[in-house]
């Protein structure tokens, strides 16, 4: 059935011409466990003529209508439904919802799944987020490579006391739903599973070395570590992050 429905519509994401996971990893991982195909763009999203105001040459510029519908920074997401409108939206959480209510089988069943699904994802990317701001404490917009020495400080400093704040609340989460359950307590995986699974992948990765005593290892969180490995070992899922569509860690900033 999302083979046929997919045949139909049309999936584009747009982000920055990177091999890095980056930000759209976590749109992916759903559209790949829903068995969807998709395309990815970096086409036209600079300068005054582009389509993310983020990126406009100046404030002026922002003011051109140029997209099919106004946008700020990349990842995007256009979905082009068979006969229907598109929708071209930006923003990870939202991109998310979209998909999780469009896709057959990712919907939360009730209202109250519903909020405890957005006050997960909203927390998981509040955590990454959080972490790849210790990797830029000098300057936010700026490279890494530009703050290096400093970035060292200050995320080994979020690594031993923030991080394990966010590991040790989502561990309360993963154990009332118990083993083997959706995390928002539902009958279906929701965005909250793939938002949730990619920050613990991140936190993993970015984390668990030497430089930061093998934080990741070292934390004492079982049903979040069960939680993860079972994300992972989704069919389609485990089958994507083997393949060069998953993209590679960028070694700085949870990317």
């Amino acid at each position: 059935t999302n083979l046929r429905m997919a045949a139909q519509e049309e999936w584009t994401i747009f982000y920055h011409a990177s091999t890095v996971k980056g930000r759209l990893a976590f749109i992916k991982l759903i559209l790949e466990d829903a068995g969807v195909p998709y395309t990815t763009s970096s086409d036209n999203l600079y300068g005054g003529t582009g389509l993310c105001d983020a990126f406009a040459g100046s404030p002026e510029d922002v003011k051109k209508d140029k997209a099919p519908y106004p946008v700020f920074f990349p990842p995007m997401l256009s979905h082009k439904p068979a006969g229907g409108e598109e929708v071209y939206i930006n923003q990870v959480f939202a991109i998310m919802q979209y998909l999780g209510d469009t896709l057959p089988g990712y919907a939360p069943a009730t209202a109250a799944e519903r909020a405890r699904m957005s006050h997960i994802a909203a927390n998981a990317l509040d955590m990454i987020a959080e972490g790849r701001n210790s990797f830029h404490p000098v300057e936010n917009s700026a490279s890494y490579s530009t703050q290096v020495e400093e970035a060292k400080v200050a995320s080994t400093k979020w690594a031993s006391d923030r991080m394990l704040k966010w590991l040790f609340f989502f561990e309360k989460i993963a154990q009332r739903v118990g083993a083997s359950k959706p995390i928002a307590g539902g009958p279906n995986r929701t965005m909250a599973d793939f938002v949730l699974f990619h920050v613990l992948a991140a936190t993993e990765a970015q984390f668990n070395t030497d430089m930061y005593g093998m934080a990741w290892d070292k934390c004492e969180v079982p049903a979040l570590k069960a939680f993860k490995e079972e994300m992972g070992e989704r069919p389609r899922l485990k089958a994507f992050l083997a393949s060069d569509r998953a993209g590679t860690w960028s070694g700085d900033s949870m990317m």
